[in-house]
């Protein structure tokens, strides 16, 4: 075979090669998206957020902190330099079932994004869930190391005579493989009484996520309740649900009560 032809034939095989790989690799991307995306029968126990006016509450229910937990800084506004839709959080800490206010606990939140992007760690991983998936190495992580040193949508306050503390942050986005939510953490005395998960109304992240930017860039969550798999554990107590309100400045508030059980 002549020097030509063999340079052409090599090229040629090391290209029907790598459609063969892209093909392959198209193709576990896709097996691995249906298989977390796969609605279960059943949905969990959830249920909105009493208002702070409102004169009742519920046990919230522990949910896993997840691969993306660092010890976050003492202040009120986390946005840092994360654009998207603000949103003012306000908690108010109660005792379950009594309803009495809980003074001087510590709420610490994390959260991603309006990318799907964690503090911390790579950017640009919220919508590829093949790198994800790498990054826990397929499940069988549950903390991953960070990368980086920022620390952006991340923080603690400590409440006050009526239990309560604000935040300043800005709306989540949705990841694979994960409805828009928002972690928190209850600590009373040094000591961890609940870790768990805000989610938000459906309709509020539709109107949101179709036309504000940057969360366009990827339309509507594909996750709800019933796909959501980090949601199965919502058994005990319930996942609390978002529902924020517009103000006149345009600035989205919301409130989550939080119910814990001291006992």
């Amino acid at each position: 075979m002549k020097r030509s032809k063999r340079r052409k034939f090599i090229l040629g095989s090391l290209s029907t090669l790598g459609i063969v790989g892209l093909s392959a690799w198209l193709g576990k991307v896709k097996i691995l998206t249906w298989m977390v995306r796969k609605e279960r029968d059943s949905e969990p126990n959830m249920t909105f957020s009493p208002n702070s006016d409102e004169d009742i509450c519920v046990l919230s229910s522990p949910i896993s902190e997840g691969p993306y937990y660092l010890k976050s800084p003492l202040r009120s506004d986390i946005r840092e330099e994360r654009i998207g839709k603000t949103l003012n959080l306000k908690f108010e800490v109660v005792d379950y079932p009594s309803c009495n206010p809980i003074e001087n606990a510590v709420v610490e939140i994390w959260q991603c994004d309006a990318h799907g992007n964690y503090g911390g760690y790579p950017e640009g991983i919220g919508h590829n869930i093949w790198e994800t998936a790498k990054l826990l190495e397929f499940g069988k992580k549950e903390h991953i190391d960070p990368t980086t040193e920022k620390i952006f949508l991340r923080g603690f306050q400590e409440t006050d005579l009526e239990g309560k503390a604000e935040f300043t942050t800005i709306v989540p986005g949705w990841y694979d493989p994960r409805v828009p939510h928002i972690h928190f953490k209850i600590i009373i005395d040094n000591e961890v009484h609940l870790t768990s998960e805000l989610y938000f109304d459906e309709e509020f992240c539709n109107q949101l996520f179709t036309s504000m930017s940057p969360y366009n860039q990827y339309g509507k969550s594909p996750y709800n309740f019933k796909n959501d798999g980090s949601l199965v554990n919502v058994t005990e107590g319930k996942g609390l649900i978002l529902k924020p309100a517009e103000e006149q400045n345009e600035i989205a508030v919301a409130y989550a009560k939080i119910g814990v059980n001291l006992t």
